[in-house]
């Protein structure tokens, strides 16, 4: 082990002994199974989620403007990915090719919310209806916006995967309920408007009421769930969907790796922003830092929050420099399968080599966010003295490289 870095046991230590288990593991031998790690991981993107839709709230104060904005940028995304790679995500939700209409694409989104903890049930699924119901989201701190934007995506890849298709019957998709909005579920209804007609609307408009509305099967909050089918004894630990499709625990990690959260509907909405001249490139850096660096201050600046993070990862009780701050990018490091490097781990700094990309999912101000969300977590959970900073000079590009040690600025 280098010197710049505190010895560690190595990661297979003891495992010739006894059972090993899937776990992340804290610089302090601290092991989180790998069911709360996901859960970890999930809440904790949809909380830097939150900062970055108040940062979004800033630079397009109008809300039907920004649901639009954030409406267009979903649909966008989506019909482009699922135009170019449908094929391939309709065999694998096992779409019959005599399938005609736009209903398959429910599918994704009940694979989707299962593989993202949002556990629920479909209480429709035909040619001209489908219901989805939610008893969990964590992304119900995010934003009304956020909710509206998810039909798009969904009406996205509807629409993408039917002209796969024969044609067929196009549904359009409404969330009833949200979660964000104080409901005790969220609920997206895709009615056919040719057999259940409504007014039109606009795009960022679609809420409820829906046509259906004597149709909608509601669950009483006794028989929630808590849980997604894969973390579940009655459901054989598997999610199982109307096309016998079959996934393992590990669905949860892999979407949770490449799905940004919550905002993977925010970055592409400030891209398309900046693309259309609508938005000041400076202002934009400047207000994410701004409110995700006061986000992070947040996290940490209540005493009591500080002790529950050290017993988290079970470090030393007279611990207080970089290191409990290194611990906690480590554990969401590992709990997102991010590469990363150790460079140095002591007690006057801690140096981490990050893989970018994997990090953001190819978007650079995701990264940004994140720097500047950990600096504020560094400010308040170890102390004002400590910086985390990022250094650009000598690093390649598809690498973040962070340190944590002590530092004097009079501008901070």
């Amino acid at each position: 082990m280098s010197k710049k870095i505190d010895a560690r046991l190595p990661k297979k230590n003891g495992t010739g002994v006894y059972e090993s288990y899937a776990a992340i593991r804290s610089p302090w031998e601290k092991l989180v199974s790998y069911k709360d790690a996901m859960h970890y991981v999930s809440r904790y993107n949809a909380t830097l989620s939150a900062a970055c839709m108040q940062a979004l709230r800033i630079l397009v104060p109008d809300y039907a403007e920004r649901a639009q904005d954030m409406c267009e940028a979903a649909y966008q995304k989506l019909y482009y990915l699922m135009t170019n790679y449908g094929a391939y995500a309709m065999d694998e939700h096992n779409v019959h090719p005599f399938c005609r209409g736009s209903f398959v694409g429910a599918l994704t989104g009940d694979s989707g919310d299962e593989a993202l903890l949002m556990c629920g049930r479909v209480q429709d699924f035909g040619t001209y209806r489908a219901e989805k119901e939610l008893d969990v989201c964590d992304w119900d701190i995010v934003g009304s916006e956020l909710c509206r934007a998810t039909t798009q995506s969904l009406e996205a890849t509807s629409r993408a995967w039917s002209e796969k298709l024969r044609p067929g019957t196009q549904l359009e998709f409404h969330m009833v309920e949200a979660k964000g909005c104080g409901d005790c579920h969220c609920r997206i209804v895709a009615e056919s408007r040719e057999k259940y007609p409504m007014p039109s609307h606009a795009q960022w408009e679609c809420f409820g009421p829906v046509a259906t509305a004597d149709q909608i099967k509601f669950t009483e909050e006794k028989d929630m769930v808590k849980e997604s089918m894969v973390f579940r004894e009655e459901c054989d630990y598997t999610f199982t969907n109307g096309t016998n499709v079959e996934h393992d625990d590990s669905s949860v990690a892999d979407l949770m790796g490449r799905s940004n959260a919550a905002a993977g509907y925010i970055f592409p909405t400030i891209s398309n922003l900046l693309r259309q001249g609508k938005l000041d490139e400076k202002v934009v850096d400047h207000v994410l830092w701004c409110v995700c660096e006061a986000a992070g201050k947040a996290v940490y600046g209540e005493h009591y929050s500080r002790e529950g993070l050290r017993n988290w990862l079970g470090a030393p009780a007279d611990l207080n420099d970089g290191r409990l701050m290194g611990g906690h990018i480590e554990m969401f490091l590992q709990a997102l399968r991010v590469p990363y490097e150790i460079e140095a781990f002591n007690s006057e700094e801690v140096v981490y080599v990050i893989d970018r990309n994997t990090l953001s999912v190819f978007e650079p101000k995701l990264a940004d966010a994140y720097v500047a969300y950990w600096y504020g977590m560094t400010r308040t959970l170890v102390n004002a003295q400590w910086f985390l900073t990022e250094e650009k000079e000598g690093t390649p590009a598809d690498k973040l490289r962070i340190k944590i040690a002590k530092k004097i600025d009079k501008f901070c």
